[in-house]
């Protein structure tokens, strides 16, 4: 049976386009916590099959790693008009929503931004290893985890995500219409499919890093906008090394006399301070 077939793919999508006009929180966790069962992949595959059914123009920016990455991009996200995708991978290896961070800043707002889903309908999709190392309240506002298998691999099981009336203990509700009780998707790596490449490098990277924590690796990204700015700067001193005055100092940098007399130092001390 395809994914496109099943009550909970209905469900999924009567809960974007029916009356609620909301969005999703999907955790995608593995049996037995296992590595290797294709948690990314799926990932990957629901976000793909999403974009289509949203009419959404999926980027590689939609795939994220850390908290703050998530938060970022869905701050970019389109208002409530338009239903759109973010996946969120490694959701508690990379320290995003690791049930140990329950109460820091980063975590906290990770929770807040599905509180306040109605807001954007965004379908976020979150993998982990297992559903209990997300914090409690992000299982409590989760709408559906999918439980990756172990064997086959490449076939995963859906569970609606409910509460008690009178306590709001997190519950999971298996569906009844799968035959053999699982569903398959798609082997992207062998399909050299993009997006799952994109995120393949970012976890490349992250390993590759000083610190296996995505938002701190996020962290350490330097700002484009910082990094021109010091470029000026450095250009602007050289300049003034080799003698120009500060006029032609911010001819060659594009900026202000004033602005090459406060960042830099002047080579002949005679020279006479710009005007502003």
């Amino acid at each position: 049976m395809h994914i496109s077939e099943t009550d909970f793919w209905n469900d999924l999508m009567h809960g974007i386009h029916g009356p609620r006009q909301g969005g999703a929180r999907l955790i995608i966790d593995a049996e037995d916590a296992s590595t290797g069962v294709g948690k990314t992949t799926l990932a990957c595959a629901i976000a793909q099959m999403c974009a289509r059914a949203f009419d959404y123009d999926l980027h590689p920016d939609d795939f994220t790693l850390s908290g703050e990455q998530y938060l970022e991009r869905w701050r970019e996200h389109p208002d409530a008009y338009q239903p759109s995708v973010i996946v969120l991978d490694e959701l508690a290896g990379a320290g995003a929503g690791d049930s140990r961070r329950s109460m820091s800043n980063k975590n906290v707002n990770l929770g807040r931004s599905w509180q306040l889903m109605r807001k954007k309908r965004i379908v976020t999709i979150t993998t982990l290893p297992h559903w209990s190392d997300a914090d409690v309240r992000m299982r409590r506002f989760a709408d559906y985890r999918l439980w990756a298998l172990k064997r086959p691999i490449g076939y995963f099981r859906p569970y609606k995500v409910t509460s008690t009336f009178d306590r709001g203990d997190v519950r999971t509700e298996s569906y009844d219409d799968i035959p053999r009780n699982r569903i398959p998707f798609p082997n992207l790596d062998r399909h050299d499919d993009p997006y799952f490449e994109a995120v393949t490098e970012k976890k490349d990277d992250l390993l590759d890093s000083e610190h296996f924590d995505a938002d701190e690796l996020q962290e350490d990204e330097p700002d484009p906008e910082e990094v021109e700015r010091d470029q000026k700067k450095a250009d602007a001193q050289r300049a003034r090394d080799l003698g120009l005055s500060t006029r032609e100092v911010s001819e060659v940098v594009d900026m202000s006399q004033s602005w090459v007399s406060k960042y830099t130092d002047a080579t002949n001390p005679t020279e006479q301070p710009a005007d502003d």
